[in-house]
């Protein structure tokens, strides 16, 4: 390949003490000129990027040995290939992980570097083979003609006529304008029963929705031909609003039918909200096979899959669609495959069964009635949808903190080889607490458990003011009681958590559920003043409401004793006064 020749050049002028500053200079130039690079990507443009096209991408940090020794082979292939690349829609990329930290957790980056594909902006594999140019050059041009798809103009055939005005007609376009649409009571049912819609409830008085209202705009023209958005006020509009349950101002919500509506709580930056609003509109159920789930394990911590077959009724397909819109951020699969319900051990359909880390997790029920309960449904679904052991972060926080599940919470640093081990640690007490719970038919003792892990370095402030702890405690473990308000960081007998310790761990989990540990408050002094004065009102509530009678006559001889001592007093020295009688000495 000619390309490949003047590498070989530049690398033959190197041995011929040509300077390597200059040789460096002359590769970069000749990459850059022919448009044929690896192109960095971080957090800010990483989901833009690779919604179009294939992307190879090498997740990376700049000290790791094995990263530096593979960087020159990954430019390599970017190059030489380039052309080839280029008209299969086929992009080499890499990720910096000590820049992009929050981005290689999302793509659960445990060691460098890490090789995934994306197809679409969904990813699809993880690289295994060797990592040398050939392997990586015959992975890649095998991946480039598999999910290429020419364009819809070399498909086209002459003799058929696209342009049916009749069916143009009948088309409804989704936000054609890129605009925000003003929803009222008259024109809300009709323009909301087509496609999906980003709804912002707001009040123009208001402070927050003033400042949204910009970005409200901007997000309009960002999803044009993707999500409609609109915006309803409710000092106009009140009885909308209250149909839609709007507490506060302002109040977002997806719609996407009467049943599929959900309240966006995350950040209000614009790329948040278009993020969110892409997501749930590409949400959707693929059909599989068994041969494809070996595959979807290597690319997807937690999905889904429902199995049915011919007897099953239609609409419960249709329930678990709206579902998976409803909880776009996990996959969701379905299957007639026989041999796929055969390798899950499902012995009865429908099913429904969660997989994260090779663990299964079976719907509890599988008569048809129960799967028609859109309820339950969701309810189970939301209490699986996390990963083993999911990152906490600003997003999610509320959901895995806002329960009255025993939090299993491990605290670490940023970007260190600690942080790997430690989280491997956690993941292995996970897994062996849900084998114990399925070798006891699936029954937790008492409270229900999640596990999660917290970046310490980035929410140092949060962890300190919380659980009292500073970056020289770390990486550590602890056990939070939202109900309580409460958390754990010792043994029964008063001995620190210890992550790499996994029988006293486990055996500390079934102690919290029992009651046995003592916990330390994660409120401060005022919080815990109030909080006393609030559970002491609630328990007298509680008392007067189970002993009626007896608390009748308790009140009534504290009444008696207050107007014998406190009243009747007073209004003896008032009578006394009235009658021209005195204390004081007569002169």
């Amino acid at each position: 390949m000619q390309i490949e020749r003047i590498f070989n050049k530049l690398l033959l002028s190197q041995k011929m003490k040509l300077p390597i500053l200059l040789v460096t200079i002359l590769i970069v130039t000749i990459t850059r000129v022919l448009g044929f690079e690896v192109i960095e990507l971080s957090a800010k443009d990483f989901k833009e990027a690779i919604k179009e096209g294939t992307w190879f991408v090498k997740f990376f940090a700049p000290w790791c040995p094995h990263c530096q020794s593979i960087a020159p082979i990954w430019t390599r292939v970017a190059v030489e290939n380039g052309n080839y690349f280029k008209s299969k829609n086929f992009y080499v990329a890499e990720v910096d992980c000590t820049l992009n930290g929050d981005l290689c957790d999302a793509n659960n980056i445990e060691r460098y570097p890490t090789m995934l594909l994306f197809n679409e902006g969904v990813k699809v594999d993880l690289y295994s083979s060797k990592r040398d140019f050939d392997s990586f050059t015959t992975y890649a041009k095998s991946k480039a003609d598999q999910y290429y798809t020419p364009a819809i103009e070399d498909l086209k055939d002459p003799s058929i006529n696209t342009n049916s005005d009749h069916d143009n007609e009948t088309l409804v376009q989704t936000n054609p304008l890129g605009t925000v649409v003003l929803l009222n009571a008259s024109n809300f049912d009709l323009l909301t029963k087509t496609g999906i819609w980003f709804i912002k409830f707001f009040a123009p008085w208001c402070t927050h929705c003033q400042r949204l209202a910009p970005t409200w705009e901007e997000l309009g023209h960002e999803l044009q031909y993707k999500v409609n958005v609109g915006k309803v006020d409710c000092t106009v509009d009140s009885g909308l609003c209250q149909r839609f349950n709007v507490q506060g101002y302002p109040t977002l919500k997806l719609l996407q039918s009467p049943d599929d509506i959900i309240e966006y709580k995350g950040s209000r930056q614009l790329s948040s909200l278009r993020d969110f609003a892409e997501k749930a509109a590409d949400a959707r159920v693929l059909d599989i096979s068994v041969t494809d789930l070996d595959r979807i394990k290597k690319t997807d911590d937690v999905f889904f899959i429902y199995l049915y077959d011919d007897n099953t009724p239609f609409n419960i397909l249709e329930t678990i669609k709206g579902l998976s819109r409803s909880f776009f951020s996990v996959k969701f699969y379905s299957s007639k495959d026989p041999n796929l319900t055969a390798q899950l051990k499902i012995v009865k359909l429908p099913a429904l069964v969660v997989l994260k880390d090779e663990l299964q997790k079976n719907y509890p029920s599988t008569s048809v009635e129960s799967f028609l309960n859109r309820d339950a449904l969701k309810n189970w679904i939301q209490s699986e949808k996390y990963s083993l052991v999911p990152a906490m972060d600003s997003e999610n926080y509320e959901d895995i903190l806002g329960g009255d599940r025993l939090v299993v919470l491990g605290v670490f640093r940023s970007f260190e080889g600690t942080q790997i081990k430690a989280k491997k640690s956690l993941k292995d007490i996970a897994k062996l607490y849900y084998q114990q719970i399925k070798e006891r038919s699936g029954s937790e003792d008492g409270r229900s458990v999640i596990f999660a892990w917290l970046d310490g370095t980035r929410w140092s402030d949060y962890i300190h003011r919380v659980y009292g702890l500073s970056k020289k405690d770390l990486p550590t473990v602890l056990i939070a009681d939202p109900v309580s308000n409460k958390y754990f960081d010792t043994t029964r007998s008063g001995q620190k958590l210890n992550l790499m310790d996994q029988e006293q761990l486990l055996e500390s989990i079934h102690d919290a559920k029992k009651g046995y540990l003592v916990g330390k408050s994660t409120m401060g002094f005022v919080e815990r003043i109030f909080m006393d004065m609030f559970s002491y009102g609630e328990h007298l509530q509680k008392t007067v409401i189970k002993h009626p009678f007896v608390s009748l006559i308790v009140f009534s001889l504290v009444v008696g004793v207050v107007y014998r001592y406190c009243i009747v007093p007073q209004i003896r020295d008032v009578r006394d006064y009235e009658m021209g009688y005195s204390n004081s000495k007569v002169e």
